[in-house]
């Protein structure tokens, strides 16, 4: 069956803007000319998409059933329209990476610098998101490579993307070197006493520290400071107040350096993959798979 995407094109911004009217102003097409092509759409196909409420117009239950996959063959075709621009733009070719906060922050910006010198002229763009985020950016082909941690996916579609260990990532309880447990060995349950410093919740490492309550039967710690930063929790629990559960990439820095303590909790052992992930080989350019190649090189424990 032939689909006529010009309709679906004027459905779907008439449902996207909620009115005839408002599609003509953004379309650029007159309102009669919109309403006889959805009309004669809907009548090649036997369907109704939209069914009147007093002046308003409303999406039917098919047309709200058409609607999402609709949008994301629009959404396709604007990454088509990017990716054709990009081909003009960038002629030397364009690497898009997205990645988690710990991805960017850590281990990205040694391997771009890498790569820059070996390819000077591709254009490197680096976008930091959350790891689903960076997984289904990937899938919609908005970047080429993606780099998050593995337990934090839950979109089980990934058998055409290509999978490879970075560095195994773990987590550790920490506090300034003058708290009373610094450098100790602990319970879970004397550890929770103490104030945290963690990120907002919904973050990976606070669902993390409190998977580790649930798992033990402890009561979950008091949350006294928040911040969406993790540079914020470090320089907080530096200064002396309070103790948190940091992923080993923040941490490593500051405890080498004698500006954090470890605090051995016992029972207590969680790590995270770190995965950078891609499309089969086969359709990477040259330059894509150079930047894998160094990726993988550097790859590690922390």
């Amino acid at each position: 069956m032939t689909i006529n995407l010009h309709a679906l094109m004027l459905f779907y911004n008439v449902a996207l803007t909620g009115s005839v009217t408002e599609a003509s102003k953004r379309l650029n097409i007159s309102q009669p000319a919109i309403s006889a092509q959805i009309r004669s759409f809907e009548k090649q196909y036997n369907i109704l998409l939209f069914e009147k409420k007093g002046r308003r117009l409303v999406l039917t239950p098919f047309g709200q059933k058409l609607l999402k996959p609709t949008e994301k063959l629009f959404i396709l075709e604007e990454q088509i329209g990017s990716m054709i621009e990009d081909y003009h733009h960038h002629p030397q070719g364009k690497l898009r990476i997205s990645g988690n906060y710990l991805a960017t922050s850590f281990l990205i910006p040694k391997w771009a610098s890498l790569f820059k010198q070996r390819y000077p002229k591709v254009d490197v763009e680096i976008t930091t998101v959350n790891s689903q985020a960076a997984f289904d950016k990937l899938m919609n082909y908005e970047s080429d490579i993606a780099i998050f941690g593995s337990s934090e996916i839950t979109n089980q579609i990934a058998n055409q993307l290509h999978f490879r260990d970075i560095c195994q990532n773990e987590f550790k309880f920490v506090a300034a070197p003058n708290h009373k447990y610094a450098n100790r060995q602990i319970s879970l349950e004397d550890m929770v006493k103490e104030p945290f410093i963690m990120r907002e919740e919904g973050s990976a490492t606070r669902k993390k520290l409190l998977e580790v309550c649930s798992v033990q039967n402890v009561s979950p710690p008091s949350i006294e400071l928040q911040f969406n930063g993790i540079n914020e929790i470090i320089q907080a629990v530096v200064a002396g107040y309070g103790v948190s559960f940091v992923s080993s990439l923040v941490a490593s820095p500051f405890i080498k350096r004698g500006e954090l303590a470890v605090v051995d909790v016992i029972d207590v052992r969680i790590a995270n993959n770190i995965v950078l992930c891609s499309h089969d080989a086969d359709d990477l350019e040259a330059y894509m798979r150079g930047f894998i190649s160094i990726a993988t090189a550097d790859r590690g424990t922390f």
